[in-house]
């Protein structure tokens, strides 16, 4: 994936942390919610009632695929 397409390139080293939180919530599994509002305010985790899920972008964001 390329810096443009990665919507996580501009965290730097903290990309790594935010995809493992991407890869968590798929997962359903517990998860780093200090991480969830960015994550929402990037479009990539929108919330079904008090359970977190990913978006298209999510999905593509957490296993590093092109758009």
């Amino acid at each position: 994936m390329s810096n443009e397409a990665d919507p996580l390139a501009q965290f730097g080293i903290e990309a790594v942390d935010l995809r493992w939180t991407l890869r968590d919530i798929a997962g359903r599994r517990s998860f780093n919610r200090d991480h969830l509002a960015k994550l929402i305010e990037l479009g990539l985790v929108a919330m079904r009632g008090d359970a977190p899920y990913l978006t298209p972008i999510g999905q593509d964001a957490a296993w590093g695929k092109e758009g």
